[in-house]
């Protein structure tokens, strides 16, 4: 069984991972160093994913939540009516991914405002996938922005910031949740699963919004 300091981990690698992702957009930063730098961060983040008790960690959960059939209504409806509850101990359980507050916020906000599936994913094995999916995209993204004139080059990589935010704390939720109870647990998994699906979607263009009052 995985345990939590496994787990933390996995999150520390998530955080070296956007700390390699930034480095893409540093000019004093060779971009084959800044590439090098970020494959080794991927696989490291992948290493964990392959290992045998955290994929059967995530499996429990995503198949858990499934079961237990935890919608992603349910979920918008709590975190209109109580989000400030949820936020606290999402955060504490992502603590090792050192997220910010307001940066949960905005993964909220964004799954409030935009399409949502009840089952984002459905096993271990398609996590890692899309994780390799979007760091790959990330990796070749960001170069690409270089020709570009400012405003494009401003809107694109503003899209890619999101996309990384949501990589990285999509992928925290369900992991740093696998030790909750079933309810938090299966919170988690909708919020953070359908904002890894929402990354795939930023990084090739925005989502159709569907505009939601957030109190």
């Amino acid at each position: 069984m995985a345990s939590g300091s496994e787990i933390d981990q996995l999150l520390e690698a998530l955080k070296d991972w956007q700390k390699a992702v930034n480095q893409l957009t540093k000019k004093k930063v060779p971009l084959p160093a800044a590439e090098a730098q970020l494959a080794q961060a991927q696989q490291a983040v992948l290493a964990h994913l392959a290992d045998e008790a955290i994929a059967d960690k995530i499996d429990k959960l995503i198949y858990k939540a499934i079961a237990n059939d935890h919608s992603a209504e349910v979920v918008r409806e709590t975190l209109i009516k109580d989000g400030a509850s949820l936020i606290t101990i999402e955060l504490k359980t992502v603590h090792p991914l050192s997220v910010s507050q307001h940066d949960l916020e905005l993964l909220i906000k964004h799954f409030l405002t935009t399409p949502d599936h009840d089952q984002p994913l459905t096993s271990s094995d398609e996590l890692q996938s899309v994780f390799r999916q979007l760091s790959e995209t990330i990796a070749q993204a960001y170069p690409a922005t270089q020709p570009l004139s400012r405003k494009p080059k401003k809107r694109r990589r503003r899209d890619l910031a999101m996309g990384t935010l949501q990589t990285a704390l999509g992928l925290g939720l369900l992991a740093g949740n696998t030790q909750m109870e079933p309810t938090v647990a299966g919170a988690s998994y909708i919020l953070g699963g359908n904002a890894l699906l929402a990354a795939l979607a930023n990084l090739v263009g925005r989502l159709p919004t569907t505009q939601v009052s957030i109190d």
